[in-house]
């Protein structure tokens, strides 16, 4: 036996596809222990209707999954129906009021023995819109489901809540920080001498690609912010964002990404070459590289603007069905179960892939240098030169392990269920996005404020630009 009561807080379905009517339902799961012919009882203080699937239910779509049985046509207090029931099979009895009336209700499942009867809390899937129109969310949060519950439609950016405005503080912020970060940087590496060898090619291009980063960051928020305030904007602008915004932040944030591993990659070649390091070959496999990588990242993500487009959902009034009192817009992403596990592999390609080029990098610098001068230096042994190394180039090591923690969150952002409830902790989401961003502002921190050559170069290229300014 099962007892509960159907609340104004519990969850509403059509009852029938594209039904007109709402019905308030609960979902409770019955598994039995033996194979057999099952009698389902239900008894309420209100009238009710009593529906059994197997496998899942869809609410707004009840047809799907429904076991075909004698069930009442219409509602009662009391209703009765016999069921086959199989061992290790999922099924979901439904019971469902109207709107109007809510109240206590009891279900009797009685057969050959015992069965197991439990609530289910959770929905099966993740569904958005509503009736007919019903659209299943996928893998991955966006920075338009963080807000999406948190900006006010129609108001004005002061009338917003503190969550969106300090997003916008914030996102202004890590603007300035990145265009910062990038004229540095291009002040740095766009001297000659720099750019003898590909790492000061890889590290002028990084500047570029950080500055474009952080600018589609910054496009990315606010057409998120201005399209959620502004209902009335025309459709063919949206669907061009969804469509395009965020797989060009992709191509921008990986590109920087994969830029900073080969100039770790190029350091540990230096280190095993040494004196015989050719410098016009280095300079020519770069320019090679920063024109192949962008069109290598492109082929492994040129499938997503072909799964994006805009899901509109409209509510109508009740009494006038040709008023709309609400329009719901979502930037969803439909990806099959191939598609999505290929998206998951090239995930962790990306993020995995240049932190590891990193790290291996700068341990073959570390131990591959402490060889070469235990040869040369005997007094010292091989442990005593690999400690000396560590406390020279500590921040080769350290520079990709805190680029990795930061990277970190998006990975996660990225795995995570469209299903979670991101409204109960904007905060933690919204940090978390944000965090996996600040990679894209810190070329110059972490290449150029530990390089003396580098200190020295961007101090030249000041004072040269000073005098031109003078003249």
């Amino acid at each position: 036996m099962y007892s509960s009561e159907l609340t104004v807080n519990h969850p509403i379905y059509p009852r029938t596809f594209c039904g007109k009517s709402n019905y308030y339902y609960e979902t409770i799961e019955i598994d039995v222990v033996t194979n057999g012919s099952y009698m389902i009882t239900g008894n309420s203080s209100v009238f009710t209707y009593g529906y059994i699937y197997k496998n899942s239910f869809e609410p707004f779509n009840p047809l799907v999954n429904l076991i075909p049985h004698n069930f009442p046509a219409i509602a009662s207090k009391h209703y009765q129906f016999t069921v086959n029931l199989l061992v290790n099979v999922k099924y979901i009895l439904v019971v469902a009021t109207s709107l109007d009336s809510t109240g206590a209700f009891s279900v009797i499942v009685s057969g050959l023995t015992n069965t197991n009867i439990k609530r289910i809390i959770n929905p099966d899937k993740c569904v958005i819109g509503g009736s007919c129109n019903v659209q299943t969310k996928g893998i991955g949060i966006t920075l338009d489901d963080i807000l999406r519950y948190e900006i006010q439609r129609n108001e004005t950016l002061k009338n917003q809540p503190l969550l969106v405005k300090m997003s916008v503080a914030l996102t202004i912020i890590m603007f300035l920080l990145g265009l910062i970060n990038s004229i540095f940087s291009l002040l740095t590496f766009q001297n000659a001498n720099l750019r003898k060898v590909g790492c000061g090619i890889y590290l002028l291009a990084s500047s570029i690609t950080s500055l474009l980063t952080i600018s589609m960051f910054t496009i990315n928020f606010w057409f998120v912010l201005l399209t959620q305030m502004n209902s009335s904007i025309n459709l063919s602008i949206l669907r061009g964002g969804c469509i395009s915004i965020e797989p060009l932040l992709k191509l921008f944030l990986y590109f920087d990404t994969w830029l900073n591993a080969c100039v770790a990659i190029e350091r540990a070649i230096h280190v095993y070459q040494g004196v015989h390091f050719n410098k016009e070959k280095s300079k020519r496999l770069a320019r090679w590289i920063i024109f192949i990588l962008p069109l290598c990242i492109t082929a492994t993500i040129i499938h997503e603007p072909l799964h994006r487009n805009i899901f509109e959902h409209r509510v109508k009034d009740d009494m006038d069905k040709t008023k709309i009192i609400e329009r719901n817009i979502w930037c969803v992403i439909n990806y099959s179960h191939a598609v999505q596990d290929y998206n998951i592999a090239i995930l962790f390609v990306h993020l995995i892939g240049p932190f590891i080029a990193n790290l291996f990098s700068a341990l073959f610098i570390i131990f591959g240098t402490a060889g070469q001068r235990s040869l040369a230096h005997t007094s010292q042994n091989y442990i005593a030169h690999i400690r000396a190394q560590l406390r020279e180039h500590k921040q080769l090591v350290i520079s990709p392990a805190i680029l990795l923690i930061l990277s970190m969150p998006r990975l996660i952002i990225s795995l995570l269920s469209g299903c979670v409830k991101v409204h109960d902790n904007p905060w933690l989401y919204l940090c978390a996005y944000f965090i996996s961003f600040t990679p894209s502002i810190l070329v110059f921190i972490v290449f150029v404020v530990p390089s003396e050559l580098y200190r020295k170069t961007l101090k030249e290229s000041l004072r040269t630009w000073q005098r031109r300014i003078r003249r």
